[in-house]
């Protein structure tokens, strides 16, 4: 969870910069466990008791309580989900999220309903929820569980269990960021289990998908993501463009941006051009990749698959194997995989790993077999020859021999292992067709996750953000990203 102070730059107040990072994956962890004890302490044997989250924040910290006190008292305590959102006096000033459900399939008359929140800070979206279970039953009490109490109460609401009380100024936010999104995500991901897999939550925009690099999976996904949001699509293709007449990245951007556009899906081989952008247009900017720098939505559908798959991150030794000297992705997984409470392992050969890794909160095993039998995720990458300026393997059948995923090193990974992939695959250098298509292999899982995912991304800059000023402060406000 970080705490983030509110640049007040326009429109609509600017972007939000995370200060400091209040509670890591296992401060979390902890907080909900001494959460989960108080309420067994007040609730003893926990007959009669259920657990409801708050859309969309507290939904995986109501979860993560429900395990918790399933560990604690080896009993399984029903949980619900409450979007509270028809429920406030500020509707008019917010968007109505349209994939926030409701689900509370059970009666709640008699019932010790706890409560669960992320952030308590005014005490409105608390107001919201008790008048929504009012109408879904009235049970005997209503108990209030929040992550993070920040204060600057402006009704008279008072929770029973905190995680971490947390003093801070009204102009600040509190926000469990990449929990967030990810959660977000099973909302769009709902979506495409519909007939009709289209909502209207960017109707309006305009988004341009400007790729200076070749892609398949992110350019389609991206296009597929932002035209099922109803947002109006540009395609530019730099191959027809008048970059092949002179024309500078800026320039280009400029005048892109003239036309009146909302957003801008940028791929480039230079690091640091998504950064860049930002001087030079008023448009929110989404990094789809930057020469070998950083790809932060591969990392999101990662995250969301394992997540999917296992639960959650916490814990999990994964293994990333190959090029990682040139990969963006393993650099924004490494960020990604450390900051949900995994631990990573490095695995290449020397030539293939960055010159220095100070700062990498990793380790390193000069080889597969060391490590097989002891993994829960290994995770592959394809060497990228198109990015280096000289032989740095002797040949794909030595890199197969020793660090590829054969048949027979599969044999050894644990059968709850993952097999992991964010493509292109080079079949028989990396991993072995076989293993491909392997039980335990989520690399299509990858891909499918790749949509919802960035339907979530696009509506996080593009449509919630720029309107809301959420009780939580969770939510980005718009202007250059």
């Amino acid at each position: 969870m970080a705490e983030r102070e509110r640049k007040g730059t326009p429109p609509f107040g600017g972007v939000f910069v995370a200060r400091n990072q209040v509670l890591d994956a296992a401060g979390v962890a902890r907080a909900v466990k001494r959460m989960a004890h108080e309420v067994v302490e007040r609730n003893s044997g926990l007959t009669d008791v259920i657990i409801i989250g708050l859309q969309t924040g507290g939904v995986p910290f109501a979860e993560a309580m429900a395990q918790a006190l399933l560990s604690i008292e080896n009993v399984e305590v029903p949980v619900g989900k409450l979007d509270v959102a028809l429920y406030r006096d500020d509707i008019n000033l917010r968007p109505v999220l349209p994939e926030a459900v409701t689900e509370v399939p059970f009666d709640l008359r008699k019932k010790v309903v706890v409560l669960v929140d992320d952030v308590l800070f005014t005490g409105r979206t608390i107001r919201a929820a008790l008048d929504a279970i009012i109408d879904h039953g009235r049970p005997r009490a209503i108990q209030l569980a929040v992550m993070v109490d920040r204060g600057h109460r402006e009704l008279p609401i008072r929770p029973d269990f905190v995680g971490k009380n947390l003093p801070t100024r009204r102009d600040e936010a509190v926000n469990a960021t990449l929990d967030d999104l990810l959660n977000q995500t099973d909302r769009f991901a709902e979506v495409q289990q519909r007939a009709i897999r289209k909502v209207p939550a960017l109707r309006g925009k305009t988004v341009v998908m400007a790729f200076f690099e070749d892609s398949t999976r992110t350019r389609s996904s991206f296009d597929l993501a932002a035209r099922r949001l109803s947002a109006d699509v540009v395609t530019f293709r730099a191959g027809s463009s008048s970059v092949n007449k002179g024309e500078s990245l800026r320039d280009t951007v400029e005048t892109i941006s003239a036309m009146g556009i909302d957003g801008i899906v940028v791929r480039h081989s230079s690091p640091g051009v998504a950064r860049q952008l930002t001087n030079w247009t008023d448009a929110s900017i989404i990094n789809a990749g930057d020469g070998q720098h950083q790809h932060p939505t591969q990392a999101l559908l990662d995250c969301y698959t394992i997540r999917q798959k296992r639960g959650d991150l916490l814990g999990k030794r994964i293994a990333i194997v190959g090029d990682i000297n040139h990969s963006r992705v393993a650099r924004s997984n490494v960020a990604a995989f450390t900051k949900l409470g995994a631990e990573v392992v490095l695995v290449a050969p020397p030539t293939l790993l960055p010159a220095s890794l100070d700062g990498w909160p990793v380790k390193v095993e000069p080889d597969l077999d060391s490590i097989i039998g002891d993994i829960d995720i290994v995770y592959l990458l394809r060497i990228q020859t198109e990015r280096m300026k000289e032989a740095m393997l002797p040949s794909d059948r030595e890199y197969r021999s020793r660090w590829g995923l054969t048949l027979e090193r599969a044999r050894r990974l644990s059968p709850e292992a993952l097999i992991m992939h964010p493509g292109p695959m080079n079949r028989g250098v990396e991993i072995d067709p076989e293993v491909a298509d392997d039980s335990r292999s989520v690399i299509l899982d990858q891909v499918a996750n790749g949509l919802p995912v960035r339907m979530a991304v696009l509506f996080r800059v593009l449509g919630a953000g720029q309107f809301e000023e959420q009780d939580n402060g969770a939510q980005t406000s718009g202007g250059r990203r």
